[in-house]
């Protein structure tokens, strides 16, 4: 059966309570939209932490599912009867840690699913590791609902391209994908229809929008610049079989909205199965698993 399901590009910026009042109004137009879940980028309620922030998470930081903000999100998915994939927030976590976290809710506000970040970066620009977010032994799990298996990999972990695999390998018929990417490293477009292609899933992403001014960046891929003007053109997209079907125009706010079904991804997957019995062969695969050298 299919289902209509929607991506949120929604504008960055360190005003947390002016961007929780548009991540409500963003849920509200995507249930009007007939979407039965929305997602949202990765740090979409307080921009992306940079080498700046180093001590200073502590003052956005919230529990979750507990948490104003979470709470916020939780009323208005239940008042719109729409899952929200609630990027990812900075959690005040109950071992004293710091966590990048991606609450998954229902549509009567119950959270379904708390997913920490498993590869945060340490980049100048997305200073995660410096700024205290702890990196978690992730389950890679794959939620049952209603509109099909669920998974959700955050940032980084796309990029770490074992992820989407392993998500595809345990079932996941959908992956939703909350990211952040400047547009000095553009191709998100690109990598959604790419992961779709080879994971045989749908893959919907979802990237912010906007200015981050004076960030403090890495020399070696800024021509020598210690800091620069960066800014997130976005690229949130739904793909599946290594075609967008869906896609928010470039540096703007905006939904996307399209349609999954996942009976095609059986289909797919069963014919994949069948004439190309070799695509994986994990008896091959031991050097993956192994330390690469540190220089």
């Amino acid at each position: 059966m299919e289902t209509r399901i929607a991506v949120a590009q929604s504008a960055l910026g360190s005003d947390k309570k002016r961007n929780l009042k548009g991540a409500v109004t963003l849920i509200e137009r995507a249930a009007a939209g007939g979407a039965r879940v929305v997602c949202f980028p990765d740090y979409f309620l307080t921009g992306v932490p940079t080498s700046d922030d180093v001590g200073k998470l502590t003052r956005i930081a919230e529990p979750v599912p507990d948490g104003p903000s979470v709470r916020a999100l939780a009323a208005a998915a239940a008042e719109h009867e729409i899952y929200v994939i609630a990027g990812t927030l900075v959690e005040s976590g109950d071992d004293g840690r710091l966590y990048s976290t991606c609450a998954f809710l229902g549509p009567n506000g119950s959270l379904l699913g708390r997913i920490r970040k498993s590869h945060p970066e340490n980049a100048p620009a997305k200073h995660e590791l410096g700024c205290g977010i702890t990196p978690v032994d992730p389950e890679y799990r794959v939620f049952d609902t209603e509109f099909g298996k669920v998974g959700i990999m955050l940032d980084m972990e796309g990029i770490a391209v074992e992820v989407p695999r392993i998500l595809e390998v345990k079932g996941a018929e959908i992956i939703f994908w909350p990211l952040n990417f400047s547009a000095r490293f553009p191709g998100v477009g690109t990598e959604v229809a790419c992961y779709s292609g080879f994971t045989h899933a749908y893959v919907a992403a979802a990237c912010g929008v906007g200015w981050a001014k004076n960030v403090p960046v890495h020399p070696e891929a800024f021509y020598g610049e210690p800091r620069a003007d960066l800014f997130y053109p976005g690229g949130s997209a739904i793909a599946f079989c290594g075609e967008i079907i869906a896609r928010v125009p470039s540096f703007s706010e905006g939904i996307a909205y399209g349609f999954v079904d996942p009976a095609r991804v059986q289909a797919v997957r069963a014919s994949r199965r069948k004439h190309i019995p070799l695509e994986r062969r994990p008896e091959t695969y031991a050097d993956l698993v192994k330390p690469i050298p540190q220089a």
